[in-house]
């Protein structure tokens, strides 16, 4: 048998020296992590029947509107109030409100195109325009003409521009944490939504633990965001569609109405605001009611950007008083 010479010998102990080299490692190291995290974060769609089962209520109803099959509820008996939810939200955001004003109201709410059990928008169009269209759509379906409205987030967006662009359709507008005054900015995870590739990945990677740090970042009580709040939105985001709907709305630029609007609305407005929003800071539920003439301000303590979902009782209670014309 040959044996190596000890320059060959040495020479082969440095080259497995510079494999084995601390930077080598750590390099190599995270491209494990990272495969490693990939995997045990990609999702596929989940079976729409069997999730529509789980979370649909028993009166639960689908309607066709503008392409889409669209998930919404109908209670009571009165005069209608129809409750859009935020971004990243359903319709089971105001399951506390519908109980409460369904004594005495008739109740509709709605998921939104691309949210809850709502399929997503066939062209994957997401801008300001799109949901004033597919509000008049929609109400024009259920044989809706004239309607109270009311808007959390993104819903109350929506509310507000088409009270200013329809007061004929609004008896009254009651706006929750609304967008329009705040500057424009973009969370990190919206910017990677907007980021070509990277966008597509998200259609499939999809951490739980993502869904939980945006519910504590809406709530004030952290404690409050439990595992089953934490898995029905987590659930809800893996339906077919979804997700490329979530990266098509952060790929619009300009997704909001001129602010110039808010000064149009003549509908006796009432507007409500978590103290201890962290999306939204209060200070813009004092813009709102300069701008909205003969506007209703109320500000909740310990409640964050979803008052009707963490404050449904003191919430509900209060729109009841304003649509009865007590305050």
């Amino acid at each position: 048998m040959t044996r190596l010479s000890t320059s060959r010998r040495v020479a082969i102990v440095r080259k497995w020296l510079g494999i084995l080299s601390i930077s080598r490692l750590v390099r190599w190291a995270l491209l494990f992590a990272l495969g490693w995290w990939i995997w045990t974060n990609w999702h596929d769609d989940l079976d729409p029947v069997n999730y529509t089962a789980r979370y649909a209520f028993p009166d639960s109803k689908f309607v066709r509107v503008d392409g889409m099959d669209i998930h919404y509820r109908t209670s009571g008996k009165g005069e209608p109030i129809l409750l859009l939810h935020d971004a990243q939200s359903s319709l089971h955001t105001w399951v506390g409100w519908s109980e409460k004003l369904s004594e005495k109201q008739q109740v509709v709410s709605v998921d939104l195109p691309g949210f809850g059990l709502s399929s997503p928008h066939p062209q994957g169009s997401y801008s300001a325009f799109m949901y004033a269209s597919f509000l008049d759509s929609f109400l024009q379906k259920l044989n809706l003409n004239k309607v109270s409205l009311a808007g959390c987030g993104l819903g109350a967006q929506i509310a507000w521009q088409f009270a200013a662009e329809s007061p004929h359709r609004i008896n009254k507008l009651i706006l929750l944490d609304a967008p329009g005054f705040e500057e424009k900015s973009s969370s990190f995870i919206d910017w990677l939504a907007s980021t070509p590739v990277v966008s597509r990945v998200l259609w499939k990677v999809t951490p739980r633990a993502f869904v939980r740090l945006s519910l504590v970042d809406v709530w004030a009580d952290d404690a409050r965001v439990t595992d089953s709040l934490v898995q029905r939105h987590f659930d809800l985001s893996l339906l077919p569609g979804h997700r490329k709907a979530f990266t098509d709305r952060a790929s619009v630029r300009d997704n909001r109405p001129p602010i110039d609007l808010i000064e149009r609305i003549s509908a006796p407005t009432l507007i409500l605001w978590g103290a201890e929003d962290t999306r939204i800071s209060p200070e813009h539920a004092y813009d709102f009611h300069k701008r909205i003439r003969g506007s209703v301000l109320k500000i909740y303590r310990n409640t964050g950007h979803w008052p009707q979902e963490e404050n449904p009782l003191e919430t509900s209670q209060d729109v009841q008083a304003f649509l009865e014309g007590r305050f």
